[in-house]
């Protein structure tokens, strides 16, 4: 699946790729996000970090999403990536500053 911020209209589009990265199902997978959504990741669950203006954990495995939780920062974040040996650390870059969140949950490798 591959994930689509939407700035403009403040969600998130998803889409299926076949095994030649051809895209189709198009649709809206998060709305009416609280900021601007940017960076995405996902987990080995499943689940979607969006950074808009908190992190957003959404689940998607069960029909429409369900914000699970946040993330508050002092800043706005940007982008998301999973890091460390384990993968279960979230690092979030801000304006001014990169956040280090552990998780307990490995992030999806993105290949």
């Amino acid at each position: 699946t591959l994930y689509v911020s939407d700035s403009d209209e403040r969600s998130v589009r998803a889409y299926d790729l076949d095994g030649k990265g051809a895209a189709s199902k198009e649709r809206i997978v998060v709305d009416r996000i609280d900021g601007v959504p940017d960076g995405l990741r996902t987990d080995e669950k499943g689940n979607l970090y969006v950074a808009a203006k908190e992190v957003y954990v959404y689940e998607l495995s069960n029909g429409p999403a369900k914000l699970l939780g946040e993330i508050p920062l002092a800043e706005t974040p940007s982008n998301l990536a999973f890091g460390d040996a384990d993968m279960e650390t979230l690092y979030i870059t801000a304006r001014t500053s990169v956040y280090r969140v552990r998780l307990g949950v490995k992030g999806a490798l993105p290949y």
